[in-house]
């Protein structure tokens, strides 16, 4: 007999699905708003203070694939985490603080506990978990759980830094987020039926991402030695806003303290200029150029950053160190936060989100490896890096047959003797309106070039002409190509699409854990949904045995429901795509 969806068994409090489906909703329109790619699964879980109850342990959802049997074991768990902390032997002299130190330091080993459950769990496969303090509803101290795909959180830019002078450091903006996320709904349920309103974190997207850029950039300020890192976002963003002379701002400062092994310092102040007074770093940005920024760090005899000389990364700085950071001001409203090259946060009129705008070698490499096998490689993406450099957008085109294409569009493009062109005389060249044509070993053969091919339904209408101009090109069957597409709006495209490289260790975890929650009766039908959804992202990849597990599970998922609620849900069968073979898979041997 199917559970009466109206009635909660495993009861914490009244609104505990509407809190936890908030929870969601609100995690997952912040993930896209910082363009992380993920869904998030969020869970429940509450353990019984006193009284009698016909459950110690409940989750939420109570029909999910988790159950209060696989978190029997958490209490102990944590109870042997408190005694391993490094913590546990420390003893406050104020009797308080010593209480409500080692109090939260149970509950933290609590939460610790639940995600390593989570982390083993079948139904989590491919999946990383994070778990809130927690806080009591009614007679139950209920955690949030949000997890999110593994692979998604990798690819994310990180600080390998946990801990610095006793602080604890977030690693990236996504962990900040989650962060954020995490507080506010622990604080959200000391309100009375929490999830009765609709906002399950009191904040909206914007709020949220705020403050979580916040939270990343005083962790990124402590990396560098500074401490009292609150607000310096805000400075960021009115410093990158601030014109000079009628003049947006570009340059860039080095996050790093006095004294620092990985900075040469060029020329040193007399008088430290503080971060805080923007009109006046705004003027000193003037000074920096492409290898020389303002070096800002915490002075000895002052609280907060200031610009105290003008500086340089060593070549030998130790990356491990994370020690010194660099902020690109590269446009009104505009600046990137870097670590050793890779950008790890851009913000764009005081909005931040995951990097967009850098050119991804790998993915260029590989796909020039796999449309023109006898391309200079390194030659090619060291120009295509050269293109980005432009301001206003751009466009490279790698063509297998590029003196042919040079005569055919000649009509509108300019052709060229082929020649050898530099990283230099492609920032120039790249100035002017149209795409630069050339071979797979970088001779230029033609500038200006403005591409044709028949309209269809392929292109993007949210896109300009540079984007959609190519969409229809390729479309045209033109001689084997790969086209970068540098958008005026900062972002890049590499096309023709290729299906990426992955890791087959990340397919076959979606697949084991679609098949699992499958397999469970009666079925989680919103968790297996979604697990379906992330498998579908990976159906290229698939083997034809892999795709016929995928057919039996959902024929034998649509029979229990047809058996039981009366009704079925269409479907195609999954079909093994022939274009797949072993060059898609990512660290084959």
């Amino acid at each position: 007999m199917p559970r009466d969806p109206r009635v909660i068994e495993q009861f914490m409090w009244g609104y505990q699905s509407y809190f936890r489906m908030s929870v969601k909703n609100a995690t997952e329109a912040a993930f896209e708003a910082i363009c992380f790619d993920s869904k998030a699964y969020v869970v429940l879980v509450g353990f019984q203070v006193s009284g009698e109850h016909k459950f110690t342990i409940c989750v939420e959802p109570e029909d999910g694939p988790y159950s209060p049997a696989d978190f029997a074991g958490v209490t102990e768990r944590a109870a042997g985490l408190y005694r391993q902390h490094p913590d546990f032997c420390t003893v406050h002299t104020n009797p308080g603080v010593h209480g409500r130190r080692h109090r939260a330091l149970q509950r933290e080993m609590r939460a610790k506990a639940i995600t390593e459950v989570l982390s083993v769990h079948p139904a989590s496969a491919g999946l990383t978990f994070f778990a809130s303090m927690p806080n009591r509803v009614g007679d139950y101290e209920v955690h949030t759980v949000v997890g999110v795909r593994r692979s998604a959180l990798e690819a994310t830019p990180q600080l390998r830094t946990t801990q610095r002078d006793g602080f604890l450091i977030t690693p990236s903006f996504v962990h900040a987020l989650l962060g954020e996320i995490l507080d506010r709904a622990t604080a959200q349920l000391y309100i009375p039926d929490a999830g009765a309103g609709g906002n399950a974190l009191g904040a909206g997207t914007p709020e949220l991402v705020r403050s979580a850029t916040e939270r990343f950039v005083r962790c990124i300020f402590v990396c560098a030695g500074s401490w009292f890192g609150q607000g310096t976002d805000l400075l960021l963003n009115a410093l990158s806003a601030l014109p000079y002379e009628g003049r947006s701002g570009f340059g860039f400062l080095l996050l790093a303290a006095p004294e620092t092994p990985g900075v040469e310092v060029v020329m040193r102040l007399g008088s430290p200029v503080r971060l805080g007074s923007t009109r006046a770093v705004r003027k000193l940005l003037e000074a920096s150029g492409d290898n020389v920024g303002l070096l800002a760090g915490e002075l000895r005899d002052s609280f907060g950053g200031s610009v105290y000389a003008l500086g340089s990364v060593r070549d030998d700085y130790d990356a491990t160190s994370e020690t010194v950071f660099v902020v690109s001001i590269i446009g009104r409203g505009a600046w990137d936060l870097e670590h050793n090259g890779e950008a790890m946060l851009s913000v764009r009129d005081g909005v931040a989100q995951l990097p967009t705008r850098t050119l991804d070698a790998s993915v260029l490499r590989d796909s020039i490896e796999r449309t023109l096998p006898d391309a200079d490689v390194d030659r090619l993406i060291s120009l295509a890096v050269a293109a980005e450099l432009n301001d206003h957008g751009a466009m490279l085109v790698i063509s297998g047959d590029a003196a042919s294409e040079a005569q055919r569009l000649s009509p509108q493009a300019w052709s060229v003797e082929p020649v050898d062109i530099t990283p230099e005389l492609m920032s120039q060249l790249t100035a002017m309106d149209g795409a630069v044509l050339v071979d797979p070993q970088g001779r230029c053969h033609a500038v200006g070039v403005i591409l044709d091919g028949r309209a269809d339904n392929a292109g993007d209408p949210s896109r300009g002409s540079r984007y959609n101009n190519t969409v229809r090109y390729l479309g045209s069957q033109p001689p084997p190509c790969v086209i970068i597409v540098y958008s005026s709006d900062r972002t890049i495209d590499i096309l023709p699409r290729l299906m990426p490289k992955v890791s087959r260790a990340t397919v076959e975890e979606a697949l084991s854990r679609y098949l699992s929650l499958a397999a469970e009766r009666p079925p989680h039908f919103e968790w297996t949904y979604e697990a379906q959804d992330d498998l579908a992202e990976y159906k290229f990849y698939l083997s034809q045995e892999q795709c016929d597990q995928v057919n039996t599970a959902v024929a034998a998922l649509n029979d229990w429901r047809m058996s039981n609620r009366g009704m079925s849900i269409g479907h195609d069968d999954w079909i093994h795509n022939p274009e797949m073979s072993d060059g898609y898979w990512r660290n084959l041997a």
